[in-house]
C-alpha cells in the first residue's frame, strides 16, 4: 500500500512536469511597454551650448537667418541685413530651447505620410560649441497637437505646435528693431497783415 506522503509527492511531480511541458510549448511573451516621453523633454538640450545662428526656410523658398557677430550681438542677414532687436532675438533663442517633445516615434513613417518629402519648414541651428542640428518640419498630427519633425535626418518626433509656430513666425515677422516715427513739427504760419489802401488821386 502506497503511503499518503508518497501520493502527495507524485501529484506535485506530475504538476511540475506538466507545467514544464506547457511552458515549453506555449512560452510566455514578454510585453514591452510603450515608451512615454516626459513633458519636460526638449529637442534641444543644454549640452548643445549657446545658440550661434538660426536659419529657417519654408517650402516656398522664403528664408530668415540671424546670427551673432563678434560682439555677440544678434544680426539679421536674411531677408535683409540689419541689427536685430536684441529683446526679440533673445526671445527667439529661448524658443529654440523650449521645443517640447510630445512623443517619439519608434519607427519612422513614410516621408510622404508625414510631409517630409516636402517639409513645411527646414530649420538649421548652429552653436558656439561647433554643434549643429537640422530640423525638418512636416505635417500637423491628425489631432493637431503638434508637428511631425525629423531631427538630423534620423529620429522622428512630434513637437508642440506652439513651439514650431513661434519660430516659423520669424519668416513673417523678423525681429527688426522698431523704426523711429518722425515727430511732426508745428510749422509757424505767417498771417498776412492787410495793407493800408493808398488813396488814388
Amino acid at each position: 500500500m502506497v503511503k499518503r506522503p508518497t501520493w502527495i509527492l507524485l501529484v506535485i511531480l506530475a504538476l511540475v512536469v506538466g507545467a514544464y511541458f506547457l511552458i515549453k510549448k506555449y512560452p510566455l511573451k514578454a510585453t514591452q511597454p510603450t515608451p512615454t516621453v516626459s513633458a519636460a523633454t526638449y529637442l534641444i538640450t543644454q549640452a548643445d551650448g549657446v545658440l550661434q545662428s538660426i536659419r529657417i526656410v519654408d517650402n516656398k523658398g522664403d528664408a530668415f537667418q540671424m546670427q551673432r557677430d563678434l560682439s555677440k550681438t544678434w544680426v539679421i542677414t536674411a531677408p535683409t541685413s540689419s541689427v536685430a532687436d536684441q529683446g526679440l532675438a533673445g526671445a527667439a533663442e529661448s524658443q529654440v530651447g523650449a521645443l517640447s517633445i510630445i512623443a517619439a516615434l519608434a519607427t519612422s513613417p513614410a516621408a510622404s505620410e508625414v510631409g517630409f518629402d516636402s517639409p513645411t519648414y527646414t530649420m538649421e541651428l548652429g552653436f558656439v560649441s561647433g554643434a549643429s542640428h537640422r530640423i525638418e518640419v512636416g505635417k500637423l498630427t491628425p489631432t493637431s497637437s503638434g508637428y511631425y519633425v525629423r531631427f538630423d535626418g534620423g529620429k522622428v518626433f512630434v513637437i508642440s505646435q506652439s513651439g514650431i509656430d513661434a519660430l516659423s513666425n520669424l519668416l513673417k515677422a523678423p525681429p527688426y528693431p522698431p523704426t523711429a516715427t518722425p515727430v511732426a513739427t508745428a510749422e509757424s504760419t505767417i498771417t498776412p497783415t492787410p495793407g493800408i489802401a493808398t488813396p488814388t488821386p
